[in-house]
């Protein structure tokens, strides 16, 4: 039972990221994932709940590749680019304003992903400025709680689409921008040589 719904669930947010989140109706998923809308409701409340459940195991894959890419212990400058790297692949694609979509139609859904989010993120960010002070690619006198939130922030002012609509900015070209903005901020001499060197070489 375990199992199929996984299964539903990794296959609707797969729905949700072709559609998007207001076009699919209940019907529409079940004849799409070719089961019976009964056996849809045996897993999931209603739609509200199914979107809940599709973008919190989205946050997990997200969540998860961060993980993994810090446990690699790279530089942390580097680190951070190979993150956006991944973080691109993974929103790219996605539905035109779909997390317009989530905050309007499904705000209590959008509260719950933000509060997982940040919680995940805040640590994240704070283990990099960290390393980064450590190896003095980074000031020493960086509040890591407050840069932290402002990162946080400038990540979700990134994929807002009234500001940043997708017709109008390659999503790519605003990771970078905002990547090189968040380092040159908050890095030494040293660290801005090497980020320096590093766009050089892209």
């Amino acid at each position: 039972m375990k199992d199929k719904c996984s299964e539903i669930i990794k296959n609707s947010l797969k729905i949700f990221m072709k559609e998007g989140i207001r076009k699919p109706n209940m019907d529409d998923i079940a004849r799409t994932l070719k089961i019976s809308k009964k056996t849809l409701y045996l897993h999931v409340k209603n739609k509200t709940d199914l979107v809940e459940k599709a973008f919190m195991f989205y946050q997990s894959i997200i969540i998860d590749t961060l993980e993994k890419i810090q446990e690699e212990e790279l530089n942390p400058i580097d680190e951070l680019f190979k993150i956006d790297k991944q973080i691109c692949i993974l929103l790219k694609n996605r539905p035109k304003n779909l997390v317009n979509n989530l905050k309007t139609y499904y705000p209590s859904v959008w509260d719950i992903l933000i509060g997982i989010r940040q919680n995940s993120l805040l640590e994240s960010i704070k283990l990099n400025l960290d390393r980064g002070i450590s190896l003095r690619l980074y000031r020493s006198d960086l509040n890591t709680l407050i840069i932290s939130k402002l990162l946080i922030c400038n990540s979700d002012n990134l994929v807002d689409e009234q500001l940043f609509p997708l017709e109008q900015f390659e999503f790519e070209s605003l990771l970078r921008e905002n990547r090189i903005f968040h380092i040159r901020g908050i890095a030494t001499e040293k660290g801005i040589r090497y980020l320096t060197k590093k766009i050089i070489h892209e």
